[in-house]
C-alpha cells in the first residue's frame, strides 16, 4: 500500500512523494528514514528524519519523505495495523496428534493445528482456527472467525459467537466457587449450567470465566478483556464493556452496557453496576454501583466525594496538632477554673 492509496482510504491530505510503500509501522522514537511511524503527540514531535509520518497535526521538528495529515487517529492506527496484521489460510496437518471426534461437525474453512483435543457435539464455524493444545469440551459451539490460541481450555456446553478472540491460557468453563460448610468440613455444590460469549469479544490470556451454578453466565456482545480477569459463576458482563488486568468480579453481579473497569478492581457478589459507570484502577466495590459515575477508592465511592475526602485526610496531622493544643488549653482553664 502506497502514501497516496493510504491517504485516499483515509479521505486524508498528504504531502511529499506518493509513491513512497508504506512499511510496518514503528515508534517515533526509533524511526529511520526508510520507515514509516505515528505520530498522535506534539511530546514526540522531536528531531529526526524518517519516511512515512501518519500525524493529526504537521511536525514542526520530525522531518519526512512523506505526511499523512488525519482527522481520526483510531481510524488511521487500525486500517493501518490491519494492512500488516498476519493472516493464517487453512491448510491441512498430520492428524496423528490430534483427536477429532467422529460426532464433532467442522464447517468449511476450519483451521485446526495438531495436539488439539475436540470432544463430541463440538460444532465449529466457518473460517474459525483452533491452536495447539487446546482442549473442547462436549457440546461447545463455536462460532465462525473465532480464534481461539494455544493451551486454552473450554468446557461443556460452552458457546462462543462469531469474531471472538480467546488467548493463550484461559479457562473458560471452569466450576464456580460454590461450597457450604458442615461440621465435617466443606462439601462442593455442583455446578451444572453453562457459559455464552456473545459475538465481537475478545478474551485475554489466562483469563478464567466459570460456569454458572444453574443457568448461564453471560458476556454479552463487543465485551473486551484484559489478561488475568476472573469472572464468576452466573455473572453478568453488559455489551461493549471493558475490564483490564487483574480485576475478579464475584458471583451473580451483573454489570451493565459501556462499563470501564482499570486494574485491579474487586467487585463483590450479588450487586449491580449501571450502564457506562467507570471504576478505577484498584477500587473495591462493595455494592451496587448507578448509572453514568466515575467511581474508585476502597470502599469505591463517588470519585468527586473521594478526593474531597482525600484532601482532609492530607490534613489531618495538622487538625491533631491542633486539637491537642486546645485540649492542653481546655485543660488549664478547667484547672484555673477549680483553684478559683
Amino acid at each position: 500500500m502506497k502514501v497516496r492509496e493510504l491517504a485516499e482510504i483515509l479521505n486524508a491530505e498528504f504531502f511529499g512523494d506518493s509513491e513512497i510503500e508504506i512499511k510496518k509501522p514503528v515508534p517515533p522514537e526509533e524511526a529511520g528514514v526508510e520507515d514509516t511511524t505515528f505520530l498522535f503527540d506534539p511530546k514526540f514531535d522531536k528531531e529526526g528524519e524518517t519516511g512515512v509520518v501518519i500525524s493529526t497535526f504537521k511536525p514542526q521538528n520530525l522531518r519526512s519523505r512523506a505526511l499523512i495529515l488525519v482527522k481520526e487517529k483510531d481510524e488511521a492506527l487500525v486500517t493501518v495495523l490491519k494492512h500488516f496484521e498476519r493472516k493464517r489460510e487453512p491448510r491441512k496437518f498430520p492428524g496423528i496428534l490430534t483427536y477429532l471426534d467422529t460426532e464433532a461437525q467442522l464447517e468449511e474453512g476450519v483451521l485446526v493445528y495438531p495436539h488439539t483435543y475436540i470432544s463430541r457435539g463440538v460444532h465449529i464455524g466457518k473460517g474459525s482456527v483452533i491452536f495447539p493444545f487446546v482442549f473442547i469440551d462436549e457440546d461447545v459451539t463455536i462460532g465462525r472467525n473465532v480464534i481461539i490460541h494455544p493451551f486454552v481450555f473450554v468446557g461443556y456446553d460452552v458457546k462462543i459467537g462469531d469474531n471472538v478472540v480467546i488467548h493463550s491460557g484461559s479457562v473458560i468453563g471452569a466450576d464456580g466457587f460454590g461450597f457450604y460448610r458442615t461440621e465435617k468440613g466443606y462439601i462442593k455444590i455442583p455446578q451444572i449450567g453453562n457459559i455464552e460469549i456473545e459475538e465481537d469479544c475478545e478474551i485475554g490470556a489466562n483469563c478464567t470465566i466459570d460456569r454458572a451454578t444453574i443457568g448461564t453466565t453471560r458476556i454479552r456482545r463487543g465485551v473486551k478483556l484484559d489478561d488475568q480477569v476472573h469472572v464468576a459463576h452466573n455473572v453478568e458482563l453488559g455489551e461493549h464493556t471493558v475490564i483490564a488486568a487483574q480485576t475478579g468480579i464475584a458471583g451473580s453481579t451483573k454489570v451493565g452496557k459501556w462499563v470501564m473497569m482499570g486494574g485491579q478492581v474487586g467487585v463483590s457478589d450479588h450487586i449491580e453496576v449501571g450502564d457506562n459507570a467507570i471504576i478505577l484502577a484498584k477500587s473495591g466495590v462493595s455494592k451496587s454501583v448507578p448509572p453514568g459515575g466515575i467511581f474508585s477508592g476502597y470502599f469505591a465511592r463517588d470519585r468527586r466525594k473521594l478526593l474531597k475526602i482525600m484532601a482532609l485526610q492530607d490534613k489531618l496531622p495538622e487538625l491533631f496538632k491542633r486539637v491537642k493544643i486546645l485540649e492542653e488549653k481546655l485543660g488549664k482553664a478547667e484547672n484555673n477554673t477549680k483553684k478559683d
